[in-house]
């Protein structure tokens, strides 16, 4: 793994404990309804990580894109 990745996921995890450790009910039903987003289903978990890494793509986002190509890499 590059450095790269490895900061990323490392920064990310990070930031994922302090904001559950907040406790707030909104952000873990987004993370819920995201988690069960890309869950298999009438489309394959791999096309709908294609269709998120694309619309990131064009909204020019790139921590999305670093999420969409290193993030969901589990």
């Amino acid at each position: 793994m590059s450095q790269q990745v490895t900061d990323f996921n490392e920064y990310r995890e990070k930031m994922n404990e302090r904001i559950l450790s907040e406790d707030n009910l909104v952000l873990k039903r987004f993370w819920s309804l995201d988690t069960q987003a890309y869950a298999e289903g009438a489309l394959p978990t791999k096309t709908k990580e294609l269709m998120g890494l694309t619309a990131s793509m064009v909204l020019r986002c790139d921590d999305c894109i670093k999420y969409h190509l290193v993030g969901r890499q589990h």
